[in-house]
């Protein structure tokens, strides 16, 4: 996958890592792992608030959403 960063961002990104020491693949790579999950633990709260009145346990949400075994 090929992703076009803009160079005001990639001189950020490129600024981090010789700050940290990280590659910048790998600060890129981590910076979308936590957003893919901050997105999967809204739309869990999300489903959850539909159903205030009954109970959906976190292992049918999984399912739902494809989470299971997912880290």
């Amino acid at each position: 996958m090929a992703v076009h960063i803009p160079a005001e961002i990639e001189r950020k990104i490129e600024a981090f890592a010789n700050l940290t020491g990280e590659s910048t693949d790998d600060l890129v790579r981590d910076a979308l792992l936590g957003y893919l999950e901050d997105r999967q633990d809204a739309l869990i709260a999300a489903e959850r608030l539909k159903h205030v009145g009954g109970r959906t346990s976190l292992e049918e949400i999984g399912r739902k959403y494809g989470l299971v075994g997912a880290s």
